[in-house]
């Protein structure tokens, strides 16, 4: 027997079809987008995750290799390097108008942390001799001995002040550090001849950067100025430049040691008489063994317009003891 179907049924299906496509049709439009959002929003919040985390290690490896640049420095004359140090050395020099110094140093240096240190220079014995000197008044002597003015310097290398440079993509990216200090001359020399009779104090910025092949250059600058003088002592506004570069010569080993070379320059400018002058030494030096630095460091003036009291020729021999 044959089913009827009424036109009604035909109608009710027809109308029950239609909101079953509509439903269909919402949840095709809205329910993707709100997944694809909800993807978007957990893919954006990872990745930021990912870049913070990145960029903690970034500096974390930048201190930590800035930190490793300055372990590696064994020959004891990277600034950057707070750390023990006592150097006894013996220097020769003889100025444009034929006076003949000679002096005897402990020079030292005493980190309080791995961002403090104080260098300490303590001339023990200076003579100076004067028999080549000519035009001095009658019965001036002709040679004084003594002890000279003590230095102090003091010095801080800030973790913010350390920096990389170079290609990220290369292995040898290289990093640097700001210095930031002060040096203060005391007046405690035995002879006005000797220096003496005024208390200079003189800040300090410096900065040190890594080289290629194990090297590093600094630049060291100094402003010297009269905290206190006497009446005799001449007034002082100088400025005194110390840019070295060391460069490793030889690999450490077992007779040979390590060799390097470190050539220094220093522009001087004094302001009161509006001259200038410069100094080149070149320092050779050894490892004799791990702690242990020989070194001797010969040097020359170089076209001065101070020829009466502008440094001729130095030589400097000394030995550095690393704790």
């Amino acid at each position: 027997m044959k089913t009827k179907h009424t036109r009604s049924d035909t109608t009710q299906k027809y109308n029950v079809l239609r909101i079953y496509s509509f439903i269909i049709l919402i949840v095709a439009v809205y329910l993707p987008s709100g997944i694809f959002a909800q993807e978007k929003q957990d893919t954006v919040k990872i990745s930021q995750e990912q870049l913070d985390q990145y960029n903690e290690v970034k500096k974390a490896a930048k201190k930590d290799k800035a930190v490793k640049s300055v372990e590696k420095d064994k020959t004891g004359n990277d600034p950057r390097a707070f750390r023990d140090q006592w150097t006894p050395f013996y220097r020769y020099q003889e100025l444009e108008n034929g006076l003949i110094q000679q002096d005897m140093t402990a020079f030292g240096n005493v980190a309080f942390s791995d961002y403090l240190m104080v260098l300490i220079e303590v001339p023990l014995a200076q003579y100076r001799d004067f028999s080549e000197v000519s035009g001095l008044p009658a019965g001036s002597p002709s040679g004084v001995i003594g002890v000279g003015d003590i230095s102090l310097k003091f010095l801080t290398r800030s973790k913010a002040l350390d920096f990389s440079y170079g290609e990220p993509s290369k292995m040898n990216k290289k990093t640097g550090s700001i210095l930031l200090g002060t040096d203060f001359v005391l007046p405690t020399a035995t002879n006005p001849l000797l220096a003496g009779n005024s208390f200079k104090l003189a800040p300090i910025v410096g900065v040190v950067i890594d080289t290629p092949l194990h090297g590093f250059f600094a630049m060291l600058n100094l402003y010297y100025f009269d905290v206190y003088r006497t009446d005799a002592a001449p007034k002082t506004s100088l400025y005194v430049g110390r840019w070295f570069y060391m460069q490793v010569l030889t690999p450490p080993g077992k007779w040979w040691g390590l060799f390097f070379l470190m050539p220094e320059f220093q522009p001087i400018y004094d302001f009161e008489t509006k001259d200038w002058s410069s100094w080149l030494g070149v320092e050779l030096g050894k490892i004799i063994v791990e702690g242990q630095v020989a070194y001797i460091k010969p040097g020359w003036g170089l076209g001065n317009n101070q020829e009466v009291t502008d440094r001729k020729s130095t030589v400097e021999v000394g030995w550095r003891y690393i704790f």
